[in-house]
């Protein structure tokens, strides 16, 4: 799992479906440096569009396999009390939280945009992707009334992305109960905000790639970043148990953080630091900070990527840390064939035939997600929802890819 940026039916895909491009043979590995350097080329931006012969193509989200309506709303928290790590002129930390929830059904009709007009050009200017975000279709509802009392997954991107890139996987957690907290990590991604001000990413919220021939400076520099990401979620948390969103309060009793990428390991060290951690899910990222020495007390699910035999320092590193984790509890560990990194995120869905920057694998981009959504929502339905201990066995036993 070594990027650092940073069953019944399958979903269906209402645009067609474009072939993978020659960058993603069956059977080809992409080589880690390249993997690392284009995840943080493509996060200066976030998932990211142009081409003029598809840029008009719509394209709909696989449709969610919950039986509850999916709402979204959008919010903007400051922690006026910490300066932002990120910014150098003493600025307070400021960041833009989507949530997807269940909705009350037939109660609005204005369906939540993939990403706002602004963010959306921004993003299509950068030209990593083929397919124009503003014809990306959801299946949220902006702002509808919030059914219930949801308990919370916290979401936390790979560096360089908007929580938007996510969606499909949020939209679907929401449709089967649960509150989905995604926080966009500013200084670390390009951020608009709901007031339209944008927030460009900046040098103290990456990594400079110079860093991959040191892996000991790359892990410092990495855990540094994912020590902010832990704070921001920490702040979250405690603000919206607080102080609930307008939409109406959330079960904060019990949480679950769920991460890609630079994200997978945010969301392993805040279950860490937080006593109401039920589980935690890291989707493909490495361990940077402490939680890779203490392992978790919580129950833990780690979706990998398929390395084919390829392992390097960093990877080696990677699986020493796995290890501990999966010594220390409860702590499913499986690798979907055919995959790469990028998969566990929307960029699967929306990358076409000339698209060959970022890591995408072999894998049929509906079928992965189709995997991730069942094993990521058995695992909290096991840990949250008191669904019988059994329920991530069975999902793993649906799927012939895991390993």
């Amino acid at each position: 799992m070594p990027i650092h940026s940073g069953g019944t039916g399958l979903p269906t895909v209402a645009a067609a479906r474009r072939p993978r491009g020659p960058a993603v043979r069956p059977g080809r590995v992409f080589g880690l440096r390249h993997r690392i350097i284009v995840s943080l080329l493509a996060g200066v931006i976030g998932i990211t569009a142009t081409g003029a012969v598809t840029m008009a193509q719509e394209l709909t989200l696989p449709a969610v396999t919950g039986t509850a309506a999916v709402g979204r709303t959008v919010l903007t928290l400051t922690d006026a009390g910490r300066p932002d790590p990120f910014a150098t002129d003493g600025r307070a930390r400021e960041l833009a939280v989507w949530i997807w929830y269940p909705a009350v059904a037939g109660s609005s009709s204005t369906a939540a945009p993939y990403l706002p007009p602004t963010w959306a050009d921004l993003a299509n200017s950068a030209g990593i992707v083929s397919q124009d975000l503003h014809a990306v279709r959801t299946n949220a509802i902006a702002d509808a009334p919030l059914e219930g009392k949801p308990p919370v997954v916290v979401l936390l991107p790979g560096l360089g992305q908007p929580v938007a890139a996510y969606s499909a996987l949020a939209e679907d957690l929401a449709s089967h109960g649960y509150a989905v907290v995604g926080i966009n990590p500013t200084g670390s991604a390009l951020v608009v905000f709901p007031d339209g001000h944008v927030a460009a990413p900046t040098a103290l919220g990456g990594i400079d790639p110079a860093l991959l021939s040191d892996i000991p400076g790359w892990y410092d520099a990495a855990a540094r970043i994912t020590d902010v990401w832990v704070a921001d979620a920490a702040f979250v948390v405690g603000t919206l148990t607080a102080s609930p969103p307008a939409i109406g309060a959330l079960d904060f009793d019990q949480v679950a953080y769920l991460g890609h990428s630079m994200g997978g390991a945010a969301s392993f060290e805040a279950c860490r630091q937080d006593e109401r951690c039920a589980a935690a899910v890291d989707l493909d990222g490495t361990l940077w900070t402490g939680v890779r020495h203490t392992g978790l007390a919580a129950p833990s699910l780690v979706l990998r990527h398929d390395q084919a035999g390829e392992c390097d320092g960093f990877c080696e590193a990677a699986n020493a840390d796995f290890a501990t984790v999966g010594a220390s509890g409860d702590s499913q560990q499986l690798a979907i064939a055919g995959s790469q990194h990028m998969d566990f995120s929307d960029f699967g869905l929306l990358h076409g035939p000339g698209d060959t920057l970022l890591p995408v694998g072999p894998i049929d981009a509906e079928r992965m997600m189709l995997i991730t959504r069942d094993l990521v929502r058995s695992f909290l339905d096991a840990h949250l929802s008191g669904a019988p201990p059994g329920a991530l066995a069975e999902a793993v036993a649906r799927h012939p890819e895991l390993g």
